[in-house]
């Protein structure tokens, strides 16, 4: 995972913004909606990341799903097509 990472980040410290959001400016960013399952290895890296944007005034809707792994909302499973419905509500306006 580490080796990934690096490679993941090119010529950016690791740390940069762009590699590791967690790392960014959160203040003025649009609502967000953020999907994970307890399976992500990135599922704290969620939590933190939904608590650092709502300390910085970000409207967040947070779907944890349990069992369910990384980038489960594009999977084809009952789980993915509920966050994949979850998605297109929000970006046609209404209720999530």
């Amino acid at each position: 995972m580490k080796e990934a990472g690096h490679f993941y980040a090119g010529d950016l410290d690791i740390t940069h913004p762009y590699v590791s959001p967690l790392n960014g400016d959160f203040r003025g960013l649009a609502p967000m909606i953020v999907f994970s399952g307890t399976l992500d290895l990135l599922y704290p890296d969620s939590v933190d990341l939904a608590a650092k944007a709502r300390a910085a005034g970000v409207p967040v809707e947070f779907h944890l799903r349990q069992g369910q792994p990384h980038n489960y909302a594009g999977m084809p499973t009952p789980e993915g097509r509920e966050a994949r419905a979850i998605i297109l509500r929000a970006i046609a306006g209404g209720p999530t």
